[in-house]
């Protein structure tokens, strides 16, 4: 690693510094918890107080509302793989700081935006910066911890997601109703205003990039390929509601995974190598689309699904939050089993957990559990594939190699929401309405190819480059 784990001593006269690391890492740790809790709700926050906005500032004819999230998802796109590449090369505490300056910035763009356009530039920069953070974030804890506490420190960052999941709506709501939508941006500020104070006063520095990283130019071209394609798949999955209709979709989908296939090619400053070819890190990156899938698809469609059959709002709101409770706990487990009992434990139960969600989803039957299955399966593949990410990884690499789980988490979510969806619709026909549970069987399959199939062949021992 380029830099040690806490704690880390020399004897007796460096316990005093020791001490002051370990505690300054502790802080930084808590900023970085919060920064990426700022993040994750900021993504799931808008579906809750986009009623208010849209009488407020307009924009909901025509569906132009679409870009307020996806502009935000396709931003993020862009800056994942920026902020990963710059992880590696400069000072962790420039990319948190900046990334988190910027949030700040979009938040108050936000707040006082007038018109519907400027509310859609201010969050692409939510998106963008929102990216940054997320890297940023794993990052910090993957440096500060090293790789001996690294499992057990990201499982507590992977159920931040599922806190995020259940708080984000909650507070939208809560603030929309007692001050305005527009509070829900302001409330941003102070919270990051406390992350940079931290992060600049208790982040221990780094240290420098080997010379050869540092003169190695950017590489445009891979750039391109990478967030180009991320973003044709993104608009493909969502071209009914961008207005390029059906075939458009699916052309901009098609052109997109083309485009990702030549990062096989020509990768490796953005997207590790061993991503791409056939290694552990290949299966688990198959792995965490596969699961994200899932938990967006059925916290997501399978509502739709359970409300046209008469269930009511609360019984629905206790599956959702079931599905983020459930994360939670996948999560909170799985770093201690990574830890112990290597990869494939908890990759295994995961994807079994997975396949029992959307089997409960294809038929109908007990749609709490499957909820709560989904997010016990998404938390526990998704903090495994992510350190066997980070651990196969150089230490010179983990800012790109978590960016690159960052980026294929977005298109597994994006997939599960807008993918499930269309073929659902496909498949439903007024006359059987059972017809519309052959969506989540494709879900089954899913989980099989893409979940447990790299489950079973996982590394049964954990294994560091670093």
């Amino acid at each position: 690693m380029t830099s040690s784990a806490i704690g880390a001593g020399a004897g007796p006269n460096a316990a005093a510094p020791a001490r002051s690391t370990v505690a300054g890492g502790k802080v930084a740790v808590a900023a970085a918890v919060l920064a990426l809790l700022l993040a994750a709700m900021d993504a799931t926050v808008m579906g809750t107080v986009l009623p208010s906005v849209l009488s407020d500032v307009g924009g909901g004819s025509g569906g132009g509302y679409a870009w307020l999230v996806s502009g935000f998802m396709l931003a993020q796109v862009a800056g994942t793989p920026l902020a990963g590449w710059v992880a590696d090369r400069l000072d962790d505490r420039i990319l948190a700081v900046g990334s988190t300056l910027v949030f700040l910035g979009a938040s108050v763009l936000a707040g006082v935006a007038g018109s519907f356009g400027v509310l859609v530039a201010a969050r692409v920069l939510h998106g963008l910066a929102a990216g940054a953070i997320v890297v940023s974030s794993y990052v910090i804890v993957g440096r500060v911890f090293g790789p001996e506490r690294r499992a057990k420190a990201q499982s507590m960052l992977s159920m931040v997601w599922g806190v995020a999941a259940v708080l984000g709506p909650v507070v939208g709501a809560a603030v929309t109703e007692a001050w305005g939508w527009r509070w829900v941006f302001f409330l941003n500020v102070p919270l990051c205003a406390f992350v940079v104070l931290a992060i600049v006063l208790a982040l221990p520095k780094r240290e420098a990039a080997s010379g050869q990283q540092q003169r190695s130019g950017f590489p445009a071209g891979e750039y391109l390929l990478v967030t180009g394609g991320s973003a044709l798949v993104l608009v493909g999955l969502q071209g009914g509601e961008l207005g390029i209709g059906t075939i458009g979709g699916v052309l901009a989908a098609v052109a997109g995974l083309v485009a990702l296939a030549l990062v096989r090619r020509f990768g490796g400053g953005l997207v590790p190598r061993q991503i791409l070819a056939r290694t552990p890190s290949a299966g688990a990156a198959l792995a965490t689309v596969g699961a994200c899938v899932v938990m967006y698809a059925t916290v997501t469609v399978l509502p739709v699904r359970l409300a046209a059959s008469g269930t009511s709002t609360t019984q629905i709101a206790v599956v959702v939050g079931l599905a983020a409770l459930g994360w939670v706990a996948g999560s909170a487990v799985t770093g201690a089993l990574v830890a112990k009992h290597g990869y494939r434990p908890s990759m295994l139960a995961g994807a079994l957990a997975l396949l029992i969600s959307a089997t409960l989803s294809a038929t109908g039957e007990l749609p709490w559990l499957a909820g709560m299955t989904a997010g016990i399966g998404t938390g526990a593949v998704t903090a495994t594939t992510l350190a066997l990410i980070q651990d196969q990884s150089p230490p010179e690499q983990l800012g790109v190699a978590t960016s690159a789980a960052t980026m294929l988490r977005n298109l597994g979510s994006a997939a599960g929401v807008n993918g499930i969806a269309a073929l659902t619709a496909a498949l439903a026909t007024t006359s059987h309405q059972g017809q519309q549970n052959r969506a989540f069987w494709v879900l089954a399959a899913v989980v099989v190819v893409a979940v447990l199939a790299p489950a079973v062949v996982a590394p049964r021992r954990r294994t560091t480059t670093g």
